[in-house]
């Protein structure tokens, strides 16, 4: 993880630049992302739809996965060569991934 910058006082500003981007469907199947890269621990995830979230070397989204209502940007920490997976939990949408470094 990347040290933080400090502001005018010395505090740690909590701030995070954004790295490679991705959009994954949100519909009623799960769909996966391509693998976090090797230097990423950090994603930010906001969604256009509500959903269901699944992490791991091969994720799956269920009805039973992590919820995320749309339009709520959320940040997750991650391992690198994993992917995410989204399961719409109402109305279709994409799920949008920013890795960040």
């Amino acid at each position: 993880m990347p040290l933080l910058p400090t502001d005018d006082y010395g505090q740690r500003i909590q701030a995070l630049r954004p790295g490679t981007a991705q959009t994954v469907a949100v519909g009623d199947a799960s769909h996966a992302s391509a693998p976090f890269a090797a230097g990423t621990t950090v994603v930010r995830l906001v969604a256009t739809a509500h959903c269901f979230l699944a992490f791991g070397a091969i994720p799956v989204a269920t009805a039973a996965g992590h919820y995320l209502p749309a339009g709520a940007p959320e940040y997750f920490r991650v391992v690198p060569g994993e992917s995410v997976a989204a399961l719409r939990a109402g109305a279709d949408g994409a799920l949008h991934i920013s890795e960040m470094v």
